[in-house]
């Protein structure tokens, strides 16, 4: 429950298993420091910031990064940025009505205040306000009321989801009976312990699904009051033919809820079409080919485009969805080169225009942009064009984590 001590043995146990999945890169655990010098806002989860900004997590110091994004896709860097969170973020999500930043760690998940300017201040006296699970993807849903959190539970020891309701005042969240809900753990007989990679609420808000790497996507329901159930249980998705070894990392939904995109290492881009209660049926044609150590996938605002981060060949894929059979098509262009960067995670700003990426590091051939901006091409449909680049703060940080105001 939220307030209780995370067990210290669990701790070294659970930040190996995020280096090995790349997600963290903890040195240490300290409360964050409340440094923004903004005061925090009222707390409003349902109307805060209305601009443009970006925060990204580095693994390599506890710092996040702030940013605000300039209509012409220039980055200037937020009041006060970068801020010490003194724990190294896995993950970051943002409330729809930009009132509140969370931020998952391996001591629990923090809430910042969004304030006027975009820049961040941390709530609840620098404490967590959930510590029963240890999360590596987590996501509000669109009404707003409820974080989902999805990592290593405390107690059970195993992968599991945290439900919590968000108090619009405070951003204090309280876990719902049930919580943390147990995830797959593998065969029967042989549990096995991984981080989630990803985790996706449809558009729609009915269908939750948890990437977990060799384990596949676990499918469940999202019930109006923020209840959850494992619905047609665990969707293994089975090895693609000349497969070997693959491992589901990113997730993404087209607007209309109707395919999940499914980024798998050693296999290429997984389309699935989602039916009742969330079950999945691979459509002809996937997987698609992709470049190598493909980690995250994203759709475009209008929903008219696919793009995946490929990590180990340093470029971003596109692909022209056809909204009604879910089959794609390369985008002219693709893959498009991430500079010499390693991509790893991306999203939409809010003003729709720019694709955000963080990169891991760089190939030896590029610099080492940490944070890059895309614009969608005026010419090409789909096509992305590389823009505004920024340290995230003193190298190496190891960027780990990304969100964007919505």
């Amino acid at each position: 429950m939220p307030g209780d001590s995370i067990r210290p043995y669990l701790l070294p146990a659970v930040a190996a298993l995020l280096l090995m999945a790349g997600l963290c890169g903890c040195k240490g655990f300290f409360p964050p420091q409340n440094n923004s010098g903004s005061s925090g806002s009222s707390g409003n989860g349902g109307s805060g910031f209305g601009g443009d900004a970006i925060y990204v997590g580095n693994a390599s110091n506890g710092y996040l990064a702030g940013f605000a994004v300039a209509s012409n896709g220039d980055l200037s860097v937020l009041n006060n940025s970068p801020y010490n969170n003194g724990v190294v973020a896995t993950c970051l999500t943002v409330t729809p009505g930009n009132g509140y930043l969370y931020v998952g760690t391996a001591t629990g998940i923090y809430v910042y205040a969004i304030n006027s300017d975009g820049s961040i201040s941390v709530l609840n006296g620098g404490s967590p306000v959930a510590m029963d699970v240890i999360p590596t993807a987590m996501q509000v849903d669109y009404t707003g009321n409820y974080l989902l959190a999805a990592g290593i539970g405390v107690a059970a020891e195993s992968q599991a989801i945290g439900i919590y309701q968000i108090t619009p005042s405070t951003g204090l969240l309280t876990a719902l009976n049930g919580s943390p809900l147990g995830l797959y753990t593998g065969l029967s007989g042989n549990p096995t312990l991984v981080a989630p990679t990803a985790m996706l609420i449809t558009p729609n808000n009915s269908i939750v699904y948890v990437s977990m790497g060799t384990l596949g996507v676990q499918v469940l329901t999202l019930a109006p009051g923020g209840g959850l159930s494992t619905g047609v249980g665990p969707a293994i998705l089975s090895p693609a033919i000349n497969s070997v070894s693959p491992s589901d990392q990113g997730l993404a939904s087209d607007p209309n809820s109707r395919f999940l995109f499914v980024a798998e290492v050693n296999t290429g881009l997984r389309v699935l079409d989602i039916g009742n209660a969330g079950a999945l049926s691979e459509i002809a044609g996937s997987p698609y080919p992709v470049g190598t150590g493909p980690t995250g996938v994203i759709l475009d605002p209008t929903g008219s485009y696919v793009y995946v981060a490929n990590k180990g060949s340093g470029t971003i894929s596109g692909f022209t969805l056809n909204a009604t059979s879910g089959q794609l098509q390369p985008i002219a262009g693709s893959p498009f080169n991430s500079g010499g960067q390693l991509p790893i995670e991306m999203v939409t700003d809010n003003s729709k225009k720019f694709l955000a990426v963080i990169n891991s590091g760089s190939n030896g051939t590029g610099g080492n942009n940490d944070l890059q901006l895309f614009s969608f091409d005026a010419t090409t449909p789909g096509k992305l064009d590389p823009g505004s680049t920024a340290s995230t703060g003193t190298d190496p940080t190891n960027p780990s984590s990304l969100a964007a105001t919505n």
